[in-house]
C-alpha cells in the first residue's frame, strides 16, 4: 500500500496536469522527493515556473519536501521548483 503522503503527492501532481492541461509531457519520479516535470514542445520552463510559482500553494495538501525539476523538449534546460523545503526547515528549528 502507498505511503499517504505519496499518494498527495501523485494527486498534487495530477492537479498540476490538469490545471495546465498541454504543457506537461509527463512526469518522472528520480527519488521520493525529486520529480522531472518533463514539459511539451514549445512550452519554456520559465513561463512554466511562472504560471505554476502563482497557484502551487493551493494545490499542496501534503508536508514533505519535494523539488520539481522542470525539463524542456529538447531536454536542455532544467529548473528547479522547490516545494515545501522552507517549512520543512522551520519545523526542525527549536
Amino acid at each position: 500500500m502507498e505511503n499517504l503522503n505519496d499518494t498527495k503527492v501523485t494527486a498534487f501532481l495530477d492537479k498540476i496536469k490538469a490545471e495546465w492541461p498541454g504543457f506537461v509531457e509527463r512526469f518522472e519520479f528520480k527519488t521520493a522527493s525529486v520529480i522531472y516535470v518533463y514539459l511539451k514542445k514549445g512550452i519554456s520552463s520559465g513561463d512554466f515556473l511562472g504560471k505554476l510559482s502563482k497557484k502551487v500553494e493551493r494545490l499542496v495538501d501534503f508536508n514533505n519536501p519535494i523539488i520539481l525539476y522542470h525539463i524542456e523538449s529538447d531536454g536542455l534546460v532544467l529548473r528547479s521548483h522547490p516545494i515545501n523545503w522552507y517549512s520543512a526547515i522551520n519545523t526542525l528549528s527549536p
